[in-house]
């Protein structure tokens, strides 16, 4: 259940980056040169990179209280 409620979680934060990104894209812009501009990110994923940050999630995750159970359990048979 802890892992259903993070994933909706991450994908509430997609839609509000992805949100932002559309927002700030239609003004966000850098010098390129003179007198000339160029959008700051080409890409919403230089802005948000969603795998990125599902694989963060996924390699914060505790072990279960139970690993080592199961390692003896498994070493028994």
């Amino acid at each position: 259940m802890m892992e259903a409620l993070e994933l909706r979680m991450l994908d509430e934060s997609l839609h509000e980056h992805r949100q932002a990104f559309l927002n700030f894209a239609v003004r966000a812009e850098k010098k390129a040169g003179k007198g000339k501009t160029k959008p700051v990110y080409k890409r919403f994923r230089q802005f948000f990179d969603f795998d990125k940050e599902l694989k963060k999630m996924k390699n914060r995750r505790k072990p279960s209280r139970f690993a080592g159970i199961t390692k003896l359990l498994d070493r028994e048979e």
